[in-house]
């Protein structure tokens, strides 16, 4: 069976990334084996958790006095795409003229949609490969999140459409047979654009891709279906601030036309109220001046009112939401979240995967 996967999702800027690394330490400190993934390039996370390099293999978070294990991952595009072939290729004769080919190596890493789908596929390898319980995904700012989601079911329609089939008919001797079955004044434009070299290139990549053809196309059904199970769970981070609410209500509606589980809202750096300490004025008498302690005791009400407006950006959200959608609210800590402490701290406010669903 499959591990449980949480993916955080939510505009630039609302904490996503520590919220993520908060959420999967919580579940680590309560007994699940955990692993945060990361496919924002951005590479925050390593900053969020303490490591100074990250990268495309799970590496140990060290911690003491938990009773599960929580590993951290960065997407490495090339590295999971090269996985792919080798696993898909009929022989590694077969995988190492694809990996030498050129093209090959400017699709792994510059082709629109490459990233996404194999940030789809490093999720169920992770979530498959039996070493974990839970597998939280730190995704990109919603818009670019949107194009991780789509990515599966695009490359599955891909695979299968009549174009790339087309474009993967044999070589033959004089070039690619694609190319001959249409205008040689194309093939001509082509070759002094790009040069009969690369087209050459192109053409064995295609030829060599065929047979690979059908394990991308099922695998990308598998990461679609196990995006859509009921073991994925999606959570919108946001913060009490009018654009991110927006944000997350515009991602929750292209969650529902996508048929994705929406598992609830993560409300993050909300302010508390403070309990107002009677005599304040008449403490800080003699000790600070008369200004300075003035100011000290109107702290207390400017706090309130920030808390009172981040209640109501927070029951307007809820209200724009589902009927009784799960929300959990995250306090500010009025300080950068450097620390593991400080994430340990967060995620006493966050949910326990049992409470998801």
């Amino acid at each position: 069976m499959s591990a449980r996967i949480i993916i955080c999702c939510g505009s630039g800027g609302v904490g996503k990334t520590t919220t993520s690394a908060a959420l999967a330490l919580s579940n680590a400190i309560n007994g699940l084996r955990v692993v945060v993934l990361t496919i924002d390039p951005a590479k925050r996370l390593a900053d969020s958790l303490g490591i100074e390099v990250l990268g495309g293999a799970p590496q140990e978070i060290p911690m003491a006095d938990i009773s599960g294990s929580c590993d951290a991952v960065m997407l490495d595009v090339e590295e999971t795409f090269e996985g792919l072939i080798h696993k898909f290729s009929t022989s590694p004769e077969s995988a190492k003229r694809i990996l030498e080919n050129r093209y090959f190596q400017f699709a792994s890493t510059r082709l629109g949609g490459v990233h996404e789908y194999m940030a789809a596929e490093k999720v169920r390898e992770l979530a498959t490969c039996g070493a974990y319980d839970l597998v939280v995904v730190d995704t990109p700012p919603s818009r670019n999140a949107l194009d991780f989601l789509r990515a599966p079911d695009r490359v599955a329609g891909l695979m299968d459409g009549a174009v790339m089939r087309w474009m993967a008919m044999p070589a033959t001797r004089s070039g690619w047979r694609a190319l001959e079955l249409g205008s040689e004044a194309v093939a001509k434009v082509l070759g002094l654009l790009v040069g009969k070299e690369t087209i050459g290139e192109i053409a064995q990549f295609f030829d060599l891709f065929r047979d690979l053809w059908d394990g991308f196309h099922q695998r990308s059904i598998e990461v679609q279906t196990l995006l859509a199970s009921s073991r994925t769970t999606f959570l919108l981070v946001s913060s009490p601030a009018p654009s991110a609410r927006r944000e997350a209500l515009y991602f929750l509606d292209k969650l529902s036309e996508m048929k994705l589980p929406f598992g609830g809202f993560l409300i993050n750096r909300a302010e508390a109220e403070v309990v107002w300490k009677p005599n304040l004025q008449e403490q800080l008498a003699g000790i600070v001046p008369t200004d300075l302690a003035s100011s000290i005791v109107a702290l207390p009400s400017i706090q309130n009112q920030l808390a009172h407006q981040h209640q109501r950006s927070i029951d307007a959200l809820l209200a724009a939401g589902p009927s009784r959608a799960k929300h959990w609210v995250i306090p500010d800590l009025g300080r950068p979240v450097n620390t593991l402490d400080d994430l340990v701290q967060l995620g006493a406010s966050i949910p326990q995967i049992e409470e998801l669903h």
